[in-house]
């Protein structure tokens, strides 16, 4: 299959599934959204200083969970296992199939919670959750330590299961429809996507053979398959979403972009900053402060003339900014360094080379490349596009906020307590 091809269709996929989905929802998916689980995914958490794997602790038991946390609305007893169900409804839903596979087997890997009929999470899959977030833990040791993966655990345990509510949800519009070819096109996408992803992180830390990923993956405390299932199962999630987003067809209009940019003055002002580039000719490289200065207007000439500052600063600097690609120190007031160069810095204009500045231990070229001028930020397309992309954002999350609430209230959630 050609690469280009899950790229061109996914748009079509994701029409599709709104197509199918839209004209089946019920009057609460009609003016719901949902939470799209948050698990990052790159960049994993780098290895420990000391280059080995993290001391992976006991995982706490379900049956230790927070109830509250991890259920919305409906706490868990501390049995063997308790069904979560709408508030509704006064019986128990039985659960066949993966429950009961669970109930009367012995499976190699403990599930902890099963949602809808055959979606299940296993205890593993929330570790690995857990680790990337490896940076929470790092620094912490002891009770601290117990207490802070307990409440990871918990928050990464809440959000697959609102991830496999999600997916329930699409099965279930899907399956009733019979459109269930939509769905397997989907879990094709799905694949392409992750390969595509990991592809990303193999990139990312340079991690050129199976080897070098498979021993980076341990260091991590983290597994493929597991990685490529939570990568595959957030992509799916994520296409549901953007569906339901596209049939709501609910877009941020100018009037409140506008709003916001009054509203929030603050956020839209900048400080003084410069951006300048340093050529420095010390008095003790040369024989005489003559010879020096001589020196450095032969640069300058050059520079006046065209020739590339940063390549000249490179070559020709003695001080620092010639291994930080010609570019000087500090960027705001009070940081240009050095600071007898600092007035003539914020004097220049974008472009502008100054004259020889003379210090006591040698001779200074500077050249201004860029300027903010403190005030507030114009009304432009650059801002109006930054407050659209925020207001978006929030109309998302409050959206799917609306949808993972209704699918708590409706759906099926099981908790498997040892």
């Amino acid at each position: 299959m050609d690469a280009t091809k899950p790229r061109r269709r996914w748009p079509v996929l994701i029409l599709a599934v709104a197509a199918i989905t839209g004209c089946q929802a019920d009057s609460h998916a009609l003016h719901s959204r949902g939470q799209i689980p948050s698990d990052p995914w790159a960049p994993v958490p780098p290895p420990p200083p000391n280059g080995q794997p993290p001391q992976v602790p006991s995982p706490p038991s379900a049956g230790s969970l927070d109830a509250t946390t991890v259920v919305m609305g409906q706490p868990v007893s501390p049995t063997k296992s308790r069904e979560v169900v709408p508030a509704s409804f006064s019986g128990l839903k039985s659960i066949d199939t993966a429950a009961e596979l669970i109930k009367n087997s012995t499976p190699r890997v403990r599930v902890v919670a099963v949602v809808g009929q055959n979606n299940v999470i296993t205890d593993k899959e929330v570790m690995e959750s857990v680790w990337q977030q490896y940076r929470e833990l790092a620094l912490l040791d002891g009770p601290a330590r117990e207490a802070k993966l307990r409440e990871l655990y918990n928050q990464s345990l809440r959000r697959l299961i609102e991830r496999e509510l999600i997916l329930d949800e699409l099965s279930t519009k899907l399956r009733k429809v019979g459109k269930t070819q939509v769905l397997d096109e989907l879990r094709e996408a799905a694949v392409e996507a992750t390969d595509r992803q990991i592809r990303e992180i193999r990139r990312m830390f340079k991690l050129e053979s199976d080897e070098e990923f498979a021993t980076w993956l341990r260091i991590q405390a983290l597994t493929l398959p597991v990685l490529r299932r939570q990568l595959e199962r957030q992509f799916m999630a994520q296409q549901f979403i953007q569906s339901m987003l596209k049939e709501k067809g609910r877009r941020v209009s100018l009037a409140e972009i506008r709003n916001y940019y009054d509203q929030h003055t603050d956020e839209f002002r900048v400080p003084d900053r410069v951006k300048w580039q340093h050529i420095f000719i010390s008095l003790s490289r040369h024989p005489s402060p003559q010879v020096a200065y001589q020196h450095a207007e032969a640069i300058l000439q050059a520079a006046r003339k065209g020739a590339d500052f940063a390549e000249l600063s490179k070559k020709y600097d003695n001080g620092s900014a010639a291994g930080q690609g010609g570019f000087g120190l500090g960027e705001k007031e009070g940081e240009i360094l050095p600071a007898d160069v600092a007035p003539t810095v914020w004097s220049l204009k974008p472009g502008q080379i100054s004259d020889i500045i003379t210090t006591p231990t040698g001779y200074h070229i500077v050249k201004v490349v860029e300027r903010d001028y403190a005030g507030l930020l114009p009304f432009d397309h650059k801002v109006q596009a930054k407050i659209r992309d925020k207001l978006n954002e929030a109309l998302t999350e409050a959206e799917m906020k609306k949808l993972i609430d209704e699918l708590w209230r409706k759906g099926v959630v099981r908790i498997i307590h040892e």
